[in-house]
């Protein structure tokens, strides 16, 4: 079954059909060539009424997740209410074992699950065999959230239009430069302390600003995670799980 994946995010709308990604912005989407699905599947973190009216009246076969499943098979949640779980990091979990699959089915595994986009989530996941464990995560404001702070909420650091963002941890030379050097160090400074706190735990990297990560932290870097998710969760089902 060929099924149309939707990732209603944040800030964008990305979609994927038969291998291939695509973006707009939310003012964008009716002018975009969506392919002839007959089912497709919506995760959404934000409320997307007009988005998700126009994708029902447009394919047959259409389902919307809000949230994870609390019932989803081989997973184990954390949260007491996992309605409460951002259903993107729910789906990057599923996704690290798609696309990590453990090559001692026997031997128990541990993932740093890392999405660095709006907001930068940080999950510890768990696995043995096909069994999913979610131990619990971690939550900061990604680096354009973290910037955008600085300059609402301080007088004297403001967002200069003749400056350059900094490319690397250097220090800054200017208030643009400082502000994002400092608010990159902020971020490796997080998964420096849980790769130390979790010296056993495999480092994943997901999400639009994760590639520096990633090249920083010398692991693997997928940029779309979610997707991988939705395929696991779409695989021999018809959304009857949830």
């Amino acid at each position: 079954m060929s099924v149309l994946l939707i990732d209603a995010g944040n800030s964008r709308i990305k979609w994927r059909w038969q291998g291939q990604t695509h973006s707009c912005g939310y003012d964008e989407f009716e002018q975009q060539a969506w392919p002839d699905a007959e089912y497709a599947l919506l995760a959404s973190v934000r409320e997307v009424a007009e988005l998700e009216q126009w994708l029902r009246s447009r394919y047959r076969h259409f389902q919307a997740l809000h949230a994870p499943c609390a019932n989803y098979p081989d997973f184990q949640h954390c949260y007491d209410k996992p309605q409460r779980l951002g259903v993107d990091r729910w789906l990057a979990m599923l996704g690290a074992a798609v696309v990590e699959p453990l090559l001692q089915p026997s031997v128990e595994q541990q993932w740093l699950v890392i999405d660095a986009g709006t907001a930068l989530t940080v999950d510890l996941l768990q696995q043995r065999g096909t069994h999913l464990q979610h131990l619990g995560g971690y939550i900061v404001p990604g680096l354009q959230l973290a910037k955008q702070a600085l300059f609402a909420s301080t007088e004297r650091v403001r967002h200069y239009t003749d400056e350059a963002l900094a490319t690397d941890f250097s220090p800054g030379t200017d208030t643009l430069g400082c502000v994002s050097a400092g608010v990159r160090c902020q971020q490796l400074a997080l998964v420096d302390f849980l790769c130390r706190q979790y010296p056993a735990a495999r480092l994943l990297i997901t999400g639009g600003d994760g590639q520096w990560l990633a090249q920083a932290k010398g692991c693997r870097y997928v940029a779309d995670l979610v997707f991988d998710g939705m395929e696991r969760v779409c695989a021999g089902s018809s959304f009857s799980w949830c």
